[in-house]
């Protein structure tokens, strides 16, 4: 190839340049989520999209001045006759009973310069099989056809030869448009449909579908045909499929045939077409492939998994003996260790959360990420669990117990003094006082410790949840979330390809 992509956008109006930019765009999110699909979907489907893109790729950095225009067709439906029909001379060999066709055929409407053989190179077309108007020998009127035409003329593909059909194949995947060829006999075979018509469904703006030999059947009848094969375009999902009713032998609507490739030649926005379908029949089938998911974790469900997981230890169960006990007994109240099957079950739960939306083989990973560490994952949470310890409780309690009893004995003491000087009723008073002030004081004990007990049961579940959280984030979460943000990247690129898709 000459000049490359570089050459085209600086030699190339600004037009193209700017729809060349957008679909190069389209291509590189292409390839970002081909890029993050590997490992997760099935490598033959991601070649097979990298393939698509690379086509695309070598497609933009060629000329922009000419339309490829492929006719295809089973044997016997007149392809090639077709092909010798548009051309206004006979540079392909037909024939009703075998395939004659081995290797594509090019006719140019137009100059042979660089540009176009290496755009003629590029399809594979043999020198040899290089017509350009302007050279033959028999050269058919300039009008009949538009410049920048490349129309091309493809072996059977249904050709019992091998080569015959996988050259079929390979052509059809890199022109710029396709009228398939079918006949009054055939044209619901299932090999077109199922093999070439139902995967380029989205391809109608470059498809056309042309039945030859309608001057075999009844002019009345040929309506009702034309309708029927209408009805089995639809269903291979063609939406107001273009149809064509012609007979190449005798000449009957050929010239309409030749209006309509008019037409799509001078709209001269097949090749961008055809990209563009390429790049989103690829990205669909990547979106079929893979499912839809949030693109994090949200913290409601890493709440939830946190108090799955305290279950699992005893932490409500502790943190209450706790909330019971008094402070020599607390300290000997434990964490743990976890039960690991309720945390596998609470793991397992969390990724299936993550994964709900997604394939088998896209979610299977975040599963795995889940799930992987489990062993360690129990292994922390009982050593740091372990490791803590309730508070033991305040000093608060005895300092009111002390205050109590020095208001006791305050109160005792003046109860002495005051008998002893014969204030025997007063005495008596102070001393009824100081009891009951040192029963008050003992309730203000119990109702303090009481506080101080339920506030270190509530600390010890605070410590918990903290060593969990960050265990779990740690062991679950952070993996998940390393495999969501490929997909986050993966998606992004697939809204690139779509193009016309918001992005996330």
């Amino acid at each position: 190839m000459s000049g490359g992509l570089g050459a085209v956008f600086r030699d190339a109006p600004a037009s193209l340049v700017r729809r060349q930019s957008s679909l190069e765009r389209r291509l590189d999110g292409l390839r970002t989520a081909v890029k993050e699909a590997r490992g997760r979907l099935d490598d033959s489907l991601l070649d097979e999209i990298e393939a698509t893109a690379a086509r695309a790729d070598g497609r933009l950095g060629l000329s922009g001045r000419h339309t490829v225009i492929a006719i295809a067709g089973a044997t016997g439906s007149g392809k090639s006759t077709t092909f010798n029909a548009l051309a206004g001379a006979p540079l392909s060999e037909s024939s009703a009973q075998r395939p004659t066709t081995a290797v594509a055929k090019a006719l140019v409407w137009g100059e042979p310069d660089a540009e176009v053989r290496d755009l003629l190179a590029w399809l594979g077309v043999p020198a040899a099989n290089q017509h350009f108007r302007s050279t033959l020998l028999e050269a058919p009127p300039r009008g009949i056809l538009p410049e920048g035409l490349i129309l091309l003329d493809l072996p059977d593909h249904d050709s019992v030869e091998t080569a015959h059909h996988r050259e079929a194949e390979r052509v059809i995947q890199l022109a710029d448009a396709m009228i398939w060829v079918v006949d009054p006999q055939k044209y619901a075979d299932a090999a077109i449909h199922q093999r070439f018509l139902r995967p380029l469904a989205g391809h109608r703006a470059v498809t056309m579908v042309v039945m030859n030999q309608v001057d075999t059947v009844a002019e009345d009848e040929r309506p009702g045909l034309l309708r029927d094969l209408r009805k089995v375009l639809v269903a291979d999902g063609l939406r107001d499929p273009r149809v064509l009713a012609i007979s190449a032998r005798s000449g009957l609507g050929v010239d309409d045939l030749r209006a309509a490739v008019r037409r799509r030649v001078e709209d001269n926005q097949h090749a961008e077409e055809r990209m563009a379908a390429d790049i989103a029949s690829a990205a669909s089938t990547l979106d079929r492939a893979a499912g839809d998911a949030p693109h994090t974790v949200p913290e409601v469900w890493v709440d939830d998994l946190v108090r799955r997981v305290a279950d699992a230890g005893g932490v409500p169960g502790a943190a209450a003996r706790v909330a019971r006990a008094d402070r020599r007994a607390r300290r000997e109240v434990r964490v743990g260790p976890v039960d690991g099957a309720a945390v596998g079950a609470a793991v397992r739960s969390f990724a299936d959360q993550a994964a709900r939306d997604l394939t088998d083989v896209w979610g299977a990973p975040v599963r795995a990420a889940a799930t992987g560490r489990l062993p360690l994952l129990t292994e922390r949470l009982d050593a740091e669990l372990g490791a803590l310890r309730p508070a033991s409780g305040a000093d608060t309690g005895r300092g009111i117990l002390a205050g109590a009893a020095a208001a006791v004995l305050v109160a005792l003491v003046g109860a002495g003094v005051l008998t002893a000087a014969g204030q025997s009723v007063v005495a008596a008073a102070l001393a009824v006082c100081g009891v009951l002030a040192g029963i008050g004081g003992w309730l203000g004990v119990r109702s303090a410790r009481r506080r101080t007990a339920v506030r270190d049961g509530r600390a010890l579940t605070d410590d918990c949840a903290e060593v969990i959280g960050r265990v779990v984030r740690v062991q679950v979460v952070d993996p998940v979330q390393a495999e969501l943000a490929s997909y986050r990247r993966f998606r992004a690129g697939l809204d690139a390809a779509h193009v016309m898709r918001a992005t996330r």
